[in-house]
């Protein structure tokens, strides 16, 4: 710690930088320093601490049957379900630039770390579907793989490596009635919304303005198959007033009046 930075560790183990200057300066997006996984030996000393049978994932009074009959009794509002998608999880562990080329220079540590991805997350999340099923109204799944000029990865690599993954995690969800699957992901995933829709994964956000995203021209592509959050544009919304009035009718009753017509061409 300085007087001017703060270091710490994030909750994946990469060592972070924060601005200690400024009003508000904790709001502000971190400067990563360090990433914990470099190579297979890094790698396989971060997997042992993901083990989705460790009690403590749980509470310790877990007991599937009575959480589901609290469950019912108090629920109010919408319960979401949240964790970190196949690309995210690698970038969080190496880092952008690391974990993209390690694509071309070791293909079968990104094999290993993302088909374990995958049993980790099924896993964890096992006995919370399996008991909440349709309960749980909507699944957050974070992935942030693009930037304003286009997705950090391939069609051809996210077709190869990320598909099949995808698949797999949306097909244990439908399989347990859950049908609101959200990927978060900034930047113009244009290029890969083919895929995405093709994975099981329904609903975007949040069709970043500034990286491109138009939440009229997705709709009028995908149809129904996709909800849409999002896509207005900050810069007008905090201008307030008619600005922002003007911003949120050039999107909101557009998408909703298509919606309606696609639903009535439908029936």
């Amino acid at each position: 710690m300085t007087e001017r930075h703060l270091e710490f560790l994030t909750e994946t183990g990469a060592k972070a930088r924060r601005s200690r200057t400024g009003e508000f300066a904790w709001y502000n997006m971190p400067m990563f320093v360090e990433f914990p996984v470099k190579d297979r030996a890094t790698w396989y000393e971060c997997r042992k601490r993901l083990n989705p049978t460790d009690p403590r994932r749980y509470p310790k009074d877990w007991d599937s049957d009575a959480y589901a009959k609290v469950f019912e009794i108090y629920q109010d509002g919408n319960t979401m379900l949240r964790f970190n998608g196949f690309y995210g999880f690698g970038a969080e562990l190496m880092g952008i630039p690391s974990f993209n080329v390690m694509f071309y220079r070791d293909p079968e540590l990104i094999r290993d770390m993302i088909e374990y991805w995958e049993y980790f997350i099924i896993e964890i999340i096992r006995s919370a579907v399996e008991t909440l099923k349709d309960k749980i109204d909507v699944v957050y799944w974070w992935e942030d793989m693009a930037d304003r000029h286009g997705p950090c990865i391939s069609p051809k690599l996210f077709k190869e490596f990320l598909l099949p993954h995808y698949k797999r995690v949306t097909e244990f969800l439908a399989k347990n009635k859950i049908d609101r699957i959200m990927m978060d992901s900034d930047g113009n995933i244009n290029p890969i919304l083919d895929l995405i829709v093709e994975s099981g994964i329904n609903g975007l956000w949040p069709l970043e303005v500034n990286a491109g995203m138009n939440a009229l021209l997705v709709r009028e592509k995908y149809g129904s198959s996709l909800f849409l959050v999002g896509n207005l544009d900050k810069a007008e919304l905090i201008k307030g007033g008619e600005a922002m009035r003007r911003e949120v009718d050039s999107k909101v009753p557009p998408s909703k009046s298509w919606e309606a017509t696609y639903l009535e061409l439908t029936i």
